[in-house]
């Protein structure tokens, strides 16, 4: 039977198990832990849950249970988009980020989950036995006190183990896993990149390709009247048949570029809606552009693009953290062949049926376990170092990438900024030339040859400095990703 003293020893024995969970250990920090509503990454911070953003315009206000609203079935409605705009929505709904803040989330919950084996761990164990023959469940302790016998018999038992030393595994356990979580962060970072840079150069795609519309839909409207007017002097027998054919072939070709430009401004519409994740049933509705495209002054700051790219490149970070996880689990594997230490205590009661009777009990101990020889850790150790040499070389080609990607966005930048300027002058000229040569051949004295040469020179030289639009603004928006400055375009 279990006696009082007995009791109060295992009550004794539990508080100073309880106790010694005192000793240090790794914990995880306010900093490690996820918040429910927001990630800090680098100097941004990503929202979670609540969005400060306004809800994308839409028409009504119906909206299902998901937050996305019906796409709206009206063409005609316009939908007024700055680039910041667009940005704050892509970051908010699209359905990447919302994936890789899950990953953070996940991390902070492995963090948690090391931290929680320095814990003393509580487990209950229970058991009833039926036999055909009696047994002795509660072996004889002594030759003068006989075991006790019964067919029928059941048992319980509380088990209290705490960790004392593991080799180191606990603690690096735990830096691990915080090194982990930190990756999941900088894949984050990462997605986040991505989504600006395909935001930005969608955005100014379009930009660039209404520039040409304009451009070309001048030209048609021009070849028209030209038609027109060729159309009338042949039949007073002013131009020869083969110059109305070859005004009639040059406008063919002009609407055949403005549908295709009409196509691609229609495909880079829905492929901007879709990275704003916004859903839609059928052709994109029409988007108003509020920005313009322009070559604005930018001074990259050489002196410090590498310091930089180093601190904020989610590529560098991660490359470092594949240096340090392969460290930590070399050093976990080693503690494997270090001695293990850790103390238990229990309390349990066992109960026989047939005859009636039980017996409380007691433990308390401390448990040493030590490989001795195990061909596979060290193998293991061996893989890990290579791994860990594996990932240094990877660094170094990250490094070297990064210092390349940098130096190819400061050749692209000035060498986009010339062809600005001198491709700008070159539509000023290519304008006043096609004026010309239409006003002379309105007045007879130029030819048509001229005239058409002079609208393709035209279309050719607006086509020229909006691709150099495009060009400069796409090779800082390079610049912006190589050295890590991307949320520029979100302040």
């Amino acid at each position: 039977m279990a006696f009082p003293f007995q009791k109060l020893l295992f009550v004794s024995i539990i508080f100073i198990a309880v106790s010694a969970f005192t000793i240090p250990f790794t914990q995880v920090t306010a900093q490690d832990k996820v918040p429910s509503s927001t990630a800090e990454i680098g100097n941004g911070t990503v929202q979670n849950k609540t969005s400060p953003y306004p809800p994308y315009p839409r028409q009504g206000n119906n909206h299902d249970q998901k937050g996305y609203a019906p796409a709206t079935k009206d063409k005609d409605i316009q939908v007024s988009l700055s680039l910041k705009t667009c940005l704050k929505y892509a970051l908010t709904d699209n359905p990447l980020i919302a994936e890789a803040r899950l990953g953070v989330q996940a991390g902070g919950k492995l963090v948690e989950s090391a931290s929680g084996r320095h814990y003393p761990k509580l487990s209950i164990d229970s058991n009833y036995t039926k036999r055909q023959d009696p047994f002795p469940y509660i072996p004889a302790q002594s030759n003068t006190i006989s075991p006790h016998f019964s067919d029928e018999f059941a048992s319980w038992q509380f088990l209290l183990t705490l960790p004392l030393y593991q080799g180191g595994q606990i603690i690096n356990g735990v830096k691990l896993a915080e090194v982990r979580k930190l990756i999941q962060e900088d894949n984050l970072t990462l997605t986040r990149n991505e989504l600006i840079v395909n935001v930005v150069n969608t955005y100014n795609k379009i930009l660039q390709l209404r520039k040409l519309r304009e451009a070309s839909q001048s030209s048609v409207t021009a070849l028209d009247n030209q038609l027109q007017n060729a159309q009338l002097l042949f039949k007073v027998g002013r131009v020869a048949k083969i110059d109305l054919l070859k005004v009639d072939v040059q406008l063919a070709n002009e609407k055949q570029r403005l549908l295709s430009l009409d196509q691609a401004i229609e495909v880079s519409s829905e492929t901007l809606q879709y990275l704003m994740n916004r859903q839609m049933h059928g052709p994109p509705e029409p988007l108003t552009l509020t920005d313009e495209l322009r070559a604005e002054e930018f001074t990259p700051d050489t002196a410090k693009a590498m310091e930089r790219a180093k601190e904020k490149r989610p590529e560098y970070l991660l490359a470092t953290r594949a240096v340090e996880d392969a460290k930590l689990t070399r050093s976990i594997i080693t503690g494997k062949l270090l001695p293990s230490v850790g103390a238990f205590a229990g309390y349990g009661d066992q109960y026989g049926f047939r005859p009636a009777y039980d017996e409380a009990n007691w433990i308390a101990g401390v448990n040493l376990n030590m490989f001795l020889f195990d061909k596979s850790l060290y193998a293991d150790i061996a893989r890990e170092r290579l791994l860990e040499d594996k990932a240094q070389k990877h660094l170094q080609t990250v490094e070297n990438q990064l210092r390349l990607e940098i130096q190819s966005a400061l050749s692209a930048i000035k060498e986009s900024r010339n062809r600005v300027l001198t491709s700008g002058q070159v539509v000023d000229q290519a304008q006043e030339s096609f004026r010309i040569e239409e006003f002379r051949y309105k007045s007879g004295a130029g030819a048509v040859v001229d005239m058409l040469l002079a609208e393709a020179a035209y279309v050719t030289a607006a086509a020229n400095y909006s691709q150099s639009l495009f060009d400069y603004n796409a090779a800082v928006v390079a610049y912006r990703k190589a050295t890590g400055a991307l949320e520029d375009y979100l302040q």
